[in-house]
């Protein structure tokens, strides 16, 4: 299964840095993604399809309509910490974070020190499988022994010497026929299909929570007062 992995940047300069890094970590190029001045609605979707609610989405593809750069990257569920620390090492921002970078400009002769606050974003990747039922038809031979029963007339000729009676042999000599009648049986073969089992597929959808727990960094700015110090000279 794969997870996406989401970071917004300030410029697309930075970008295709994060899309170097991660290619050189062993992330397929076509599976990242640098969304650039394009129409809000694509950037919403793109982050809806990858997990966002269409509120969050909505705000970054409002956001973006003033500039940055979207990265997303489809990596294996093993490889997600490895990606979202690439991306960390840059500047990741929040739609909020980048109106605030592009809406102030920076005066002349001032220093900056920022609070930087990592928010956890876990996005939903779904992948899709299931089964398949496919028939297959086989041949095997099949024996069966079955009893023929058979029967078989032979003739036998044995010679003879009688002598007929006058009477007897008025009788003989006439025409007659004998017969007896011969049976062969042999195997008739016929087929017939019965249904043994049936498989069927269905499916039962549900819902389940998972918690999901990172680390989130924040960096904050304390303020401090320098001691003034003061100095005498002497004129020779």
């Amino acid at each position: 299964m794969t997870t996406a992995i989401i970071g917004l940047f300030e410029n697309g300069d930075i970008a295709a840095k994060v899309l170097g890094e991660l290619t050189g970590a062993g992330v397929r190029k076509t599976a990242i993604e640098i969304l650039q001045d394009v129409a809000a609605s694509k950037i919403s979707g793109r982050l809806v399809e990858a997990g966002y609610d269409r509120d969050k989405a909505g705000r970054y593809g409002k956001a973006m309509q003033q500039g940055g750069a979207l990265v997303v990257a489809e990596v294996a569920d093993d490889r997600a910490d490895d990606a979202l620390s690439i991306m960390r090492r840059f500047e990741v921002l929040t739609p909020e974070a980048l109106l605030e970078k592009i809406g102030n400009g920076a005066p002349e002769q001032t220093e900056t020190a920022q609070v930087i606050e990592e928010e956890l974003e876990v996005g939903v990747a779904r992948t899709t499988g299931g089964k398949r039922l496919r028939t297959e038809v086989t041949e095997q031979e099949v024996q069966e022994t079955v009893t023929l029963h058979e029967e078989k007339v032979e003739v036998e000729r044995s010679r003879a010497d009688r002598v007929l009676k006058p009477e007897e042999a008025d009788k003989a000599f006439r025409e007659t026929t004998v017969e007896m009648t011969e049976v062969s049986e042999k195997p008739v073969v016929s087929k017939q299909a019965h249904v043994i089992e049936e498989v069927s597929l269905s499916k039962q959808a549900g819902e389940r929570e998972v918690t999901v727990s990172d680390t989130v960094r924040r960096q904050d700015v304390t303020v401090e007062e320098i001691d003034g110090r003061s100095g005498t000279g002497k004129k020779s």
